[in-house]
């Protein structure tokens, strides 16, 4: 930093006679953090569906295909609490009316990708299991906007996806009191609950590709 300060008054002092132009500002931000954090999911990050059947699918009402088991594994170089939000990178395919555990609100329902003509094919849930912190069990628990407070989530099964200005985040402990609990190895297991809507409103003449695609996002508290 000093040495760019220097070339900067050395390249003023050469021209002395100039009328000093306009200047502008770099501002440079960053943090500082006391440890690092590393996510993965166990056994990769896509979760690969196989091929289904068209007559395996129900024609006037949604078909629930295999459910699968992931986790994400987030491992830091220090102790530390965390947190998580969800972003649904196809939230725009999402078809209206999916019910997946009993609930249809499209916060808890994530898109599953278009069929040719820009039909909607269906969504998917991801249904949290019980995380654990060093490998002691611990509860979820969550915070929406401004909440001062964590708190139970609203289902108690399903995450739901962060939203503009919405600020859903979601974090692990033994309890609401304590908050977030910290720790070297956090396990977030989940199962993938993919839906298929009506078949009917699909032309299952061709091959129909899915595509979901979720981005985590930690969050060091």
């Amino acid at each position: 930093m000093r040495k760019t300060y220097r070339a900067i008054a050395i390249a003023g002092a050469l021209c002395p006679s100039l009328v000093m132009a306009a200047g502008g500002d770099l501002n440079i931000t960053g943090t500082i953090v006391p440890t690092s954090c590393k996510p993965a999911f166990t056994g990769g990050n896509t979760v690969n569906l196989g091929n289904i059947s068209a007559a395996s699918l129900n024609p006037d009402r949604q078909t629930e295909l295999t459910n699968h088991t992931i986790s994400l594994n987030v491992t830091c170089s220090a102790s530390a609490p965390m947190a998580i939000k969800v972003h649904d990178n196809q939230a725009h395919t999402q078809l209206p009316g999916i019910v997946v555990d009993g609930t249809d609100w499209s916060m808890y329902i994530y898109g599953i990708g278009l069929a040719p003509g820009a039909k909607k094919i269906g969504g998917y849930g991801l249904r949290f299991g019980t995380p654990t912190v060093d490998g002691q069990p611990s509860m979820v628990m969550y915070k929406q906007g401004s909440m001062p407070n964590w708190d139970s989530p609203d289902t108690a099964t399903l995450v739901g996806k962060n939203v503009e200005g919405g600020n859903l985040r979601y974090s692990w402990g033994a309890s609401l009191a304590a908050g977030p609990m910290p720790g070297v190895v956090h396990t977030f297991p989940m199962t993938l609950v993919p839906v298929v809507g009506p078949s009917q409103n699909l032309d299952l003449s061709n091959y129909i590709p899915l595509k979901g695609s979720a981005t985590f996002e930690l969050l060091y508290l």
